[in-house]
């Protein structure tokens, strides 16, 4: 998004968004807060944040009763509850002026008392609810004189999200508050003769759902916040720099590309992603396929009387050759211009002050198809007409003697050949050539050979977006990955002795002490419990490490457990692999004892280092070690060692498990990782292990609840950020994110590519992810609905279980795993589908009830296929379970399970999205002797490998 800064703020200027752009605008700094809620309250009333999060300070709840959903984020009932956030370093106010945004995605309830505050910022800033509006400004103090500056806007829908941002840009003597609700560009709160005072008690606290001024805490907000993000900025305010809700830019009023359909009358019905508002009349022709409309002898028309008349109007249509014969009328802007064919190489552009005859270029070739890009505009000033011959040249300007466009704009009239698309915008003060809104027609899907990832053009047709999901797939790794199910955490460390959850970094290492360390136990217990990989802390944010590392000497071998000979890591693999699991290992990229001894975030240049880097007395010394060059800073390099040393010393590793966050470090001193050196390392010496979730193989799915989205892809819009790691394109807290509709709203949100990057769904058995011997852990209930919710929803369950002081797991956890496996065994004992008789369409329906995840049910066409498995008669089924053969993708978007009765086939569940697993529970137990399945809606042949009936 950073690339595009100049080109958003010069399309909001140009739609008359009253934007400062006198002089450039500098990158925003660092977030300083940027969280989903996905952590928890577990240090009482303190939160901790989530992988990925960002927090450069401290944040509490205020009331205690302030709840955390896994869909909602933080749930607020008014009245006194809200979010109190201290940053490290004050962002404003007193005799410090400087510039910062805010974005608050919020959810109100449908009541709200007078005052009701979204956020508030140091006793001065604020947007609160008042009575009919939402009123956004803030408070001035100069000479005594208290002002508000206030602008306000309609309440937004309840039950619905919405995203208010407040920039507050210093500027000369005064101030200016910018403010969006939804990207939609507000009127701005401006000062020119004093800027905002803060409270002198609230200082420079953010409120997040209430108010920070002593005198108003009990302004909180009834609904749900699900995101925050704060962060400061330099110069110019530059829309660009708002993340949770992009800028609205888009002016198309018209923008098809006939992946629709064309209704009884003509009426054009607009396919996901179109825009017809009202629905263009097509006559005389037909959508053979996505993206194309064949003419023979038709035309389109638009209703264009709801135009203004002081806006510039572009209409456009994209075109195969055939079309342009000699006397067709491509664009008609009635009384105004209308652009004609001479043929294939020549149009006429026809005025009330003559013609004029424009050449067109060879044409366009995208996917062996050829087209033509037409555009005809009319600008108010002056008048002129332009005719676009291409995207983003104009080919002849004219002024003419007026400019008022009729009631009825048209297209292709008489044509014959092909059409891809047409589109009306309309414009301010700005070429035409700027407005285009059908730059990626034709929608054309060519060949496409499988991958992992496939990149995202701008302005991509969802048929094309599909068709690349559909044909993505999985590396072994991921396949292997997917297939565990279930994974553990063990989090020990330091922060075990201490009773910590972050720790500081400046902890004794003496404090370690495991008075009876028994990673058997651990392995043992692991493997009975039915998890296939544990993953260890060897690093937290405070950069304790669990092994004798040659780069530090905050780790166990500076402790006298053991007389310093200690090695968790090394004890970790043996059990592990003496019980049959696979072996992980978690190194925190966040560091705060190196961050004290200035190695991490030091300023040092990223450069070349020759890895591993031996030091004084190194062990290593004259033995012939395979060496690598990657470009890293000091702290980098640091991590790269101890990579090198893991990965190395300890055997095979199955997965290698970064965080996102950055520990209590302020925000203005994070370090840039070096992230792609890191992935480089690790597929040079453990490829077969996956990267997570900070990595390119597995993602965070967004909570730490350990539930998944009702519907999981796999298959995902993604950014890069500037350290090279993967991100989520819709941000971690987004509802959907691999749905037709999300792949759309990724690319509209920045996306590069598509990639199949599954999710793992991490939950700690207790409150908190170091033990606590003071807590207890969940319910049977609670883990089982997890279980449902995570393995059952095509995600990988990442259960935490922390060790204890003694070095074991806690025999109250050792307990409650064994009673929720016993309640999965009774809830899914034998499966009556195993063996079972199966047929249908397609190809090979005995392969899904085979067990054999390898083989497949394979559907004879998208969108279609139905299975039947008979069962014993009188049986009684209380779930299924779906999974597809990932190897070949993830294909299923809908479908429908029936079972047999008296009264014909009833359903008896419905689905959406399948992948590895997804666990249907009925709402009512069915009894009966066939079941069937039918899909409804998929993006290509589905392999289905697995029915498994309960």
């Amino acid at each position: 998004m950073r690339g595009h800064r100049g080109t958003v703020a010069l399309l909001l200027a140009a739609l008359g968004l009253g934007l400062v752009t006198a002089g450039p605008a500098d990158a925003a700094d660092p977030d300083v807060l940027n969280v989903s809620f996905g952590g928890s309250f577990s240090s009482g009333n303190t939160y901790t944040a989530a992988t990925g999060e960002v927090m450069g300070g401290t944040l509490t709840r205020r009331s205690g009763a302030e709840s955390l959903d896994p869909t909602r984020g933080v749930v607020l009932g008014g009245a006194a509850d809200g979010i109190r956030f201290q940053p490290g370093t004050a962002l404003s106010g007193g005799s410090v002026q400087r510039s910062f945004l805010i974005e608050t995605a919020f959810t109100p309830a449908a009541t709200q008392d007078n005052l009701a505050t979204v956020t508030a910022i140091g006793g001065a800033i604020f947007g609160r609810y008042t009575g009919t509006t939402v009123q956004y400004g803030f408070s001035t103090e100069s000479g005594g004189e208290w002002r508000d500056i206030v602008q306000s806007m309609p309440v937004p829908s309840a039950g619905e999200q919405h995203v208010l941002a407040l920039a507050y840009e210093v500027n000369g003597a005064g101030a200016t508050l910018h403010a969006f609700l939804d990207g939609q560009q507000l009127p701005a709160a401006i000062s020119t003769d004093g800027k905002a005072t803060w409270h002198p008690q609230a200082g420079g606290e953010v409120g997040i759902g209430n108010e920070v001024h002593p005198s108003a805490l009990q302004r909180g907000l009834s609904g749900s916040v699900r995101q925050v993000r704060v962060a400061s900025f330099s110069g110019v305010f530059d829309p660009a720099d708002l993340e949770l809700a992009r800028p609205v830019v888009s002016n198309a009023r018209v923008s098809v590309g006939f992946e629709g359909t064309v209704g009884s009358a003509g009426a054009y019905q607009p396919a996901l992603g179109e825009k017809a508002d009202p629905a263009p009349v097509i006559t005389g022709a037909t959508v053979t396929e996505p993206g194309q409309l064949r003419l023979d002898g038709g035309g389109i028309g638009w209703d264009a009387s709801a135009l203004g008349h002081d806006t510039g109007v572009l209409a456009e249509t994209v075109v195969s050759p055939d079309v342009l014969q000699r006397g067709t009328e491509l664009i008609d802007l009635p009384g105004v211009a209308k652009l004609v064919a001479l043929g294939k190489h020549e149009v006429e552009l026809r005025t009330a002050d003559g013609a004029t005859r424009v050449a067109l270029p060879a044409p366009s070739v995208k996917e062996n198809v050829r087209y033509h890009s037409l555009g005809l505009a009319v600008e108010p000033d002056g008048p002129t007409v332009t005719v676009l011959t291409k995207p983003g040249e104009a080919a002849v300007r004219k002024t003419i003697g007026t400019a008022e466009v009729g009631d009825q704009i048209r297209w292709l009239t008489g044509a014959r050949g092909t059409a891809y698309g047409v589109g009306v915008s309309t414009f301010l003060n700005k070429p035409p050539a700027d407005a285009q809104s059908l730059r990626a027609l034709p929608c054309v899907v060519g060949k496409l050979d499988p991958a992992r990832t496939m990149p995202v053009a701008d302005g991509e047709c969802v048929t094309s977006l599909t068709a690349k999901a559909s044909a993505i797939r999985p590396d072994q790794r991921q396949v292997e990955w997917q297939r565990m199910e279930q994974t553990a955490f063990l989090h020990f460390g330091v922060n075990t002795f201490t009773g910590l959850e972050w720790g500081h970094g400046d902890e004794d290492p003496n404090l370690f002490q495991p008075t009876g360390l028994d990673t058997d136990q651990w392995a043992r217990t692991l493997r009975d419990s039915g998890f296939k990989l544990a993953i260890l802390t060897v690093k937290h944010h405070d950069g304790f490490l669990l092994y004798p590392s040659r780069y530090s000497t905050h780790s166990v071998a500076s402790s006298s457990w053991l007389g310093g000979q200690g090695d968790v890591v090394r004890a970790f693999v043996t059990s592990m692999r003496k019980y049959g699991l696979k072996v992980g290992l978690y190194l925190s990229p966040a560091d705060e004892n190196q961050y004290l001894d200035g190695v991490y975030a030091n300023g040092s240049p990223h450069t070349p280092r020759t890895i591993p880097t031996l030091v004084p007395g190194d062990d290593r010394a004259g033995r012939d070690l395979p060496r690598y060059t990657l470009t890293a800073s000091d702290y980098g390099a640091y991590m790269l060692n101890q990579l090198y040393e893991l990965l190395t010393e300890y055997g095979p590793v199955d997965e290698v498990w970064f965080d996102g966050a950055q520990g209590r470090i302020p925000p203005d001193k994070v370090e840039t990782y070096d992230f792609p050196s890191w992935y480089e390392l690790i597929r040079e010496l453990a490829p077969q292990a996956t990267i997570a979730v900070s990595g390119p193989d597995v993602r965070w799915v967004g909570n730490e609840s350990g539930l998944a989205r009702p519907d999981e892809y796999s298959v995902v819009p993604t950014i890069t950020k500037p350290n090279g790691a993967p991100e989520y394109a819709l941000g971690y807290a987004a509802g959907d994110q691999g749905s037709r509709k999300a792949l759309l709203a990724g690319r509209d949100a920045g996306a590069t590519e598509l990639a199949w990057w599954p999710a793992e769904s991490d939950v700690s058995i207790r409150e908190g992810w170091f033990h606590h011997p003071e807590q207890e852990p969940r319910s049977v209930e609670q883990l089982t609905d997890i279980y449902y919710k995570s393995v059952g929803r095509n995600s990988v369950l990442l259960l935490n279980l922390p060790p204890d002081r003694t070095g074991r797991l806690d025999d109250r956890d050792v307990t409650r795993l064994a009673e929720w496996r016993a309640r999965l065994a009774a809830d899914m004992p034998r499966d009556l589908a195993r063996g079972a008789h199966a047929s249908g369409d397609g190809a090979n329906p005995r392969a899904a009830v085979d067990g054999n995840q390898d083989t497949s049910w394979v559907t004879s066409a998208p969108n279609t296929g139905t299975l039947s498995v008979r069962l014993p008669s009188g049986t009684t089924v209380r779930r299924i379970s779906l999974g597809e053969d990932i190897r070949f993708g993830q294909q299923v978007e809908a479908g429908v399970v029936e079972a047999r009765t008296a009264d014909g086939w009833q359903p008896v569940a419905e689905f959406g999205a399948v992948g590895q697993r997804r666990i249907l529970a009925l709402d009512a137990p069915a009894t009966t002797d066939e079941l069937r399945i039918r899909i409804t809606r998929s993006r290509a042949k589905v392999h289905l490998a697995t029915v498994s009936v309960y």
